[in-house]
Formats: C-alpha cells, structure tokens, sequence
C-alpha cells in the first residue's frame, strides 16, 4: 500500500504539536540551578518537519520557538525536538514516548551564528506550594 507522504506530514505535525504543548515536561534551563521544574507550555509553532526513515525506523525532526509560562513571566526559545513515530495504515501515531528527544537551541554569537544546545526537560516536577 503507498503511504500518502503529505498525509502523513499532516498528521505528524499535529501529533508533534500536542505532543509538546500538553505532554512534554519542558523546563527552563538555568546553568546556576541543577533542579529545572516542569512550567506550563502556552505555545509552540512548528517551523521545520523531516520525517527521516533508517532501517525501518521513523523519526520526525521539528523545530520552533516555544513559549513556557514561567513564574517571572512568559520565556521563549527555540525548541529543537526528534520523536519516533509508527505509520500503520496510512496515517502516524507517536511511538515511545521516553525516546523523544529535545533541546532548546541558544544562540551564542549573532555575528558568527555559533550556537549551543540546552536542556530542556525538567527534572523536577512542578512545585505544589507555588
């Protein structure tokens, strides 16, 4: 059976989407705090999708700035993430969940445009007094 590739882009998308905006555990990364607590996403647009397949295996690459509320405020960067995903009868859904990978994307030199990556999972969950 042929597989409907802008089909599945489509679907990918909205899976990455609500994928990053209701489950992911994302954080803001502080180098001078080694407990990074789970915030609320409030949003996150999707700039880049490649649906790469290796030896039978299925990843989706996407990228774009995504917006967490934080207790100072709204914060924003650029989140890189890689997610596997299964295609069974035309259409996509998201594999194991604990091999997503993310990292915000930092720019640390506009004039050369040399960047790093960052953590971007919490490893804390959020705080229950506040």
């Amino acid at each position: 059976m042929p597989i409907d590739s802008l089909k599945i882009e489509e679907s990918a998308k909205s899976l990455v989407s609500q994928l990053v905006l209701k489950e992911l555990p994302l954080a803001v990364y502080d180098p001078n705090q080694p407990r990074r607590v789970r915030v609320p996403v409030t949003s996150f647009t999707i700039e880049l999708l490649e649906i790469e397949e290796d030896e039978g295996r299925i990843t989706v690459c996407a990228a774009g700035p995504v917006i967490l509320q934080t207790p100072n405020g709204p914060w924003e960067n650029h989140l890189r993430l890689y997610a596997p995903m299964e295609i069974a009868e035309g259409t996509c859904r998201l594999g194991n969940r604990d091999d997503v990978r993310t990292a915000y994307i930092v720019l640390t030199d506009f004039d050369l445009g040399t960047c790093k990556e960052t953590a971007a999972l919490a490893n804390a969950e959020s705080d229950s007094a506040g």
